[in-house]
């Protein structure tokens, strides 16, 4: 049999993820790389290949027939990498439940419900990853992952869990000082915190209310949701909370409080993402349960 020059099995990951987020820069950042990275990559497969896998259409990109056909034995190849790599060290990790999970989801959701799953479960592992980076459960790095957006492999279960929307938030101490704020044109006199990672979710929040793009009196970003919060009950100024995990999360109520609406016509969906040969494994559904029981409590 003729030896193939195959692509690496980073290229393969890069493929993968610009067909489901049809986006070189989304696969980018789910896989921890730089938007250049992934183009060269694909575009040295498509060299090696002979073929054009992707069509540019704006700024997303679109899988061409030629590219649909190979993403699927990709994905089927990748999976079936994760599982044999599952099976080879179940022995030793059976009752290990590897998670990744965004560091305030964990904050606000596991850590304080995490007692609760012991005390249920006390032969359960749990190895918390708290990350933004895209954790990759196709290939088993992870058992289980918990974040925003849709997975579009067929070899993967996404479970939505809750329904976000933004909620701005703000500290008493400088809603007590600061102008009136009674109608979203009001933030324009504002500063207004924002996370790197979305940039764009105050004009979201705003579109949603039916208000023109603000321009507020001063702007602060982060690189973390975290690290806005800090910066909202410092009193540095206001903040898009994720309604309603922001109310199971440390200092709501005291060092934050609501203010304005949440923009409830502006939702996504925070998910439960498995393999889906895995999905009825005792471990996941263990988790899974414990999960929805955390976020019934918060939920409207």
């Amino acid at each position: 049999m003729r030896k193939v020059d195959l692509p690496s099995i980073p290229a393969l990951q890069a493929f993968e993820r610009a067909a489901a987020r049809s986006s070189f820069a989304d696969a980018a950042r789910d896989l921890g790389r730089t938007p250049s990275a992934v183009s060269h990559a694909i575009k040295d497969m498509e060299q090696r290949l002979g073929v054009t896998l992707f069509e540019r259409v704006g700024r997303t990109v679109r899988v061409t027939e030629a590219g649909t056909v190979y993403l699927n034995a990709v994905q089927t190849a990748l999976s079936g990498l994760g599982v044999a790599t599952q099976r080879l060290t179940r022995s030793e990790d059976r009752n290990v439940i590897r998670i990744s999970a965004l560091p305030f989801f964990t904050s606000a959701i596991l850590l304080p419900t995490l007692g609760q799953f012991e005390a249920k479960h006390p032969n359960y592992d749990l190895r918390i990853e708290t990350t933004n980076a895209y954790a990759d459960v196709l290939n088993g790095d992870f058992d289980i992952a918990l974040r925003f957006g849709e997975e579009h492999s067929e070899d993967l279960v996404c479970k939505p869990l809750i329904a976000i929307c933004g909620q701005p938030i703000a500290a008493p101490a400088y809603l007590h000082s600061a102008p009136p704020l009674n109608r979203p044109a009001d933030l324009q006199k504002h500063t207004l915190i924002h996370v790197r990672a979305n940039e764009q979710a105050w004009d979201e929040w705003c579109r949603a209310q039916g208000s023109d793009q603000l321009e507020a009196t001063r702007n602060l970003t982060f690189d973390s949701i975290l690290g806005a919060l800090d910066a909202v009950s410092k009193g540095l100024g206001i903040a898009l909370g994720m309604h309603p995990l922001i109310n199971a999360y440390h200092g709501y109520g005291q060092d934050f409080v609501p203010v304005l609406v949440p923009a409830k016509d502006w939702v996504i969906s925070y998910n439960f993402v498995c393999q889906r040969v895995a999905l009825e494994d005792r471990k996941i559904q263990a988790t899974l349960k414990w999960l929805e029981r955390s976020l019934a409590g918060i939920s409207e």
